[in-house]
C-alpha cells in the first residue's frame, strides 16, 4: 500500500452535527444567543425546524446586545432577523443597540409586542442616541405598547402622551425631558398605573411632577428625593391619587425630610392607608428615624434593611426598639436585618406590644443568641389569646441553626415555628429606597 493510501485509509470518518438526534441538537442551539440562532437556521432545514420549534415555546422575551455578530449584521439581515422573532415575540429589551438598526424597522408592525426596554450606552462622540422622534415611531412599529423604559435617551418627553395605551413608563437618566411635557404625559396616558423617574434625571424636580394628580389610575410611583423636598411640595397631590398602591422614593441625603412630608400628622387620612414601609441604607440617628416612623399607627409591615460601616453593623438601642414596640400595636411582620442589637430585649418588646405580629425576621442580625429563643417560648407561652405561631427568620444570624435539634429547647410548633433558609428574596435592591404600601 502507498504512503497516499495509508494516509486515506487512517483517515477518521467525517462526523457532522446533523448526525445527533433532536433532543440533542435542541440542548445545544439552546445555548446560543437568539441571534446566533437565527444565523444557524439559514443552514439546513432540520435546523431551521429545530429553532424554530425553541422559539414557539421559548422566546418571548428577547435580549438584544450589540454584540460584534450584530454589528456586522447588514440592514437586510437584521429586518429579517426581526421579522422572523416576530411571530413570537412579547418582550423585547435592547441594551447599548445602534439606534440606527431599531430606524431600520420603522416600515414594520409588531403586533405581537407589549413591553420594550431600550437601554442606552454612555454618551460619547459620533454616537446615535434615542431621540423624539423615534419615540413617534415607536407608536406605529408597537401599536400594542404596555410597557416602555427608556434609560440613556436624548428625548424631551415631548410624543411620549402619543402612546396612549401605556401602564408603565420608566425615564432613567434621560437628562434631556422639559417640564412642558409633563403635563400631557399625565393627562394623555388614561391608563397609565405605574410611573418611574427615580433614577438620575436630575432636570426633572417637584415643579415639574405637580400635574401628576391628571393621571387618577396611577398605582406605583418611584421618584428621587429632589423631586419632593423642594418649595413646591407635591406630597399633597401624591397622596391623593385614588389607586396610589406602592410609593418609592430613592434619597441619600434627605431620609428625615421625606419621612416628615409623608408620615406628618396633618397628612391624617393617608397616614392610615400605609400598611407598609420598607428601608434599606444607613443611617446615624435611629432615634430620629424611628419617631419619624411611629406615626404610621396602622402600619401593619416594617422593613428595615441595614448597611454595614466600615465592616461594622449598625447598632440599635433596646430603648428606641421598645418605645417603637408600643406605638406600632398593629404591627403583623417586623423585618431588622442586618443590624447589631443591645440586647434581645428590645425585640422581645415586639413579642409581648404587638398582637398581631405573626413574622420576625432577623436575617443577619446580631447580639440575639440562643438564649432569645427560651426568653421568646416562655413568652409566647402566657399568650393566650394567640391563635397563630410566631414565624421566626434567623438565616445568617447568632442564633445557630442546630437550635432545631438541641435537647436544651424544647420548641413547640403551636407557638413558635423557626426558619433557618428563608430570607427576603430582594436584598440587591438599591440602598436608599424608602418604599410605602398603601391599603386600598
Amino acid at each position: 500500500m502507498t504512503t497516499n493510501e495509508e494516509e486515506a485509509g487512517t483517515q477518521m470518518p467525517r462526523i457532522s452535527l446533523l448526525q445527533l438526534n433532536d433532543d440533542v441538537l435542541e440542548l445545544i442551539v439552546a445555548q446560543l444567543s437568539v441571534y446566533q440562532q437565527f444565523e444557524l437556521m439559514q443552514l439546513h432545514s432540520r435546523l431551521r425546524s429545530i429553532v424554530q420549534a425553541l422559539w414557539r415555546t421559548r422566546v418571548r422575551n428577547v435580549v438584544i446586545l450589540q454584540d460584534e455578530l450584530l454589528v456586522r449584521a447588514s440592514p437586510g439581515q437584521f429586518q429579517a432577523f426581526i421579522r422572523a422573532l416576530s411571530p413570537h415575540l412579547e418582550r423585547l429589551s435592547c441594551h447599548q443597540l445602534d439606534v440606527r438598526k431599531l430606524r431600520l424597522l420603522s416600515g414594520f408592525c409588531l403586533r405581537g409586542v407589549t413591553s420594550l426596554e431600550w437601554l442606552g450606552g454612555p454618551p460619547r462622540r459620533g454616537r446615535v442616541r434615542f431621540g423624539d422622534e423615534d419615540v413617534r415611531m415607536l407608536r406605529r412599529v408597537f401599536p400594542s405598547l404596555r410597557q416602555l423604559k427608556l434609560v440613556g435617551c436624548q428625548v424631551t418627553g415631548k410624543y411620549l402622551c402619543e402612546l396612549e395605551l401605556l401602564r408603565e413608563l420608566c425615564l432613567g437618566d434621560c437628562q434631556f425631558l422639559e417640564s412642558q411635557h409633563f403635563r400631557d404625559i399625565f393627562r394623555e396616558l388614561r391608563q397609565l398605573s405605574k410611573f418611574d423617574i427615580m433614577e438620575d434625571c436630575d432636570e426633572v424636580n417637584c415643579c415639574d411632577l405637580v400635574d401628576v394628580q391628571l393621571c387618577p389610575t396611577l398605582e406605583h410611583i418611584k421618584i428621587a428625593d429632589y423631586h419632593l423636598c423642594m418649595e413646591s411640595d407635591i406630597t399633597q397631590q401624591l397622596l391623593r391619587l385614588p389607586r396610589l398602591h406602592k410609593l418609592s422614593i430613592y434619597s441619600k441625603n434627605f431620609v428625615f425630610d421625606v419621612l416628615t412630608r409623608i408620615a406628618r400628622p396633618s397628612n391624617s387620612t393617608a397616614v392610615q392607608l400605609i400598611e407598609g414601609f420598607r428601608f434599606s441604607g444607613l443611617l446615624h440617628d435611629y432615634g430620629r428615624f424611628f419617631r419619624e416612623i411611629s406615626n404610621l399607627r396602622q402600619l401593619r409591615r416594617l422593613e428595615v434593611h441595614g448597611q454595614s460601616e466600615d465592616g461594622q453593623l449598625q447598632c440599635l438601642s433596646d430603648q428606641i426598639l421598645s418605645q417603637l414596640s408600643v406605638q406600632l400595636p398593629e404591627l403583623r411582620e417586623l423585618h431588622l436585618c442586618g443590624y447589631q442589637l443591645e440586647s434581645p430585649a428590645g425585640i422581645l418588646q415586639f413579642v409581648t406590644n404587638c398582637r398581631q405580629l405573626r413574622l420576625l425576621d432577623m436575617t443577619r442580625s446580631r447580639c440575639i443568641g440562643d438564649p432569645f429563643i427560651g426568653r421568646c417560648l416562655a413568652l409566647l407561652a402566657k399568650q393566650n389569646w394567640r391563635t397563630q405561631p410566631l414565624e421566626l427568620w434567623i438565616k445568617q444570624s447568632d442564633i445557630s441553626a442546630s437550635i432545631l435539634q438541641s435537647p436544651r429547647y424544647v420548641i413547640s410548633h403551636k407557638l413558635l415555628r423557626i426558619d433557618t433558609k428563608r430570607m427576603k428574596p430582594n436584598l440587591n435592591y438599591m440602598f436608599g429606597i424608602l418604599k410605602f404600601s398603601f391599603l386600598r
